[in-house]
Formats: structure tokens, sequence, C-alpha cells
């Protein structure tokens, strides 16, 4: 069963790719077939109760 997996942190571009354990846990999760998307918190909203 494969996910799809919203991950928040630093703009992709800020991101040291050798050390970074976030950046580490989406390439594995990639690897076993998940779908992921990357958002910064500035980008995250609720309304209603629903995250946006």
């Amino acid at each position: 069963m494969s996910l799809r997996v919203a991950v928040q942190m630093d703009p992709i571009e800020a991101v040291n790719i050798g050390g970074d354990s976030t950046f580490a846990l989406m390439l594995e999760a990639q690897r076993r077939g998940h779908s992921l998307s990357h958002y910064l918190a500035t980008a995250l909203s609720a309304e209603s109760g629903r995250v946006r």
C-alpha cells in the first residue's frame, strides 16, 4: 500500500542533502514507492477545521 505524504521543511534549495535526516526519510519513503509532497510552514493554514 503506497501512501501520500506531505512533509514540512525548509526550502529544498537550502537543505544539506548529505546531512538532513528529514531529506533522508523522504528518499527512503520515495524508494518504497510512496508519493511525496513538500511544503513550507508559511503555506500551511486551516479553514473550518480543515488543513489547506
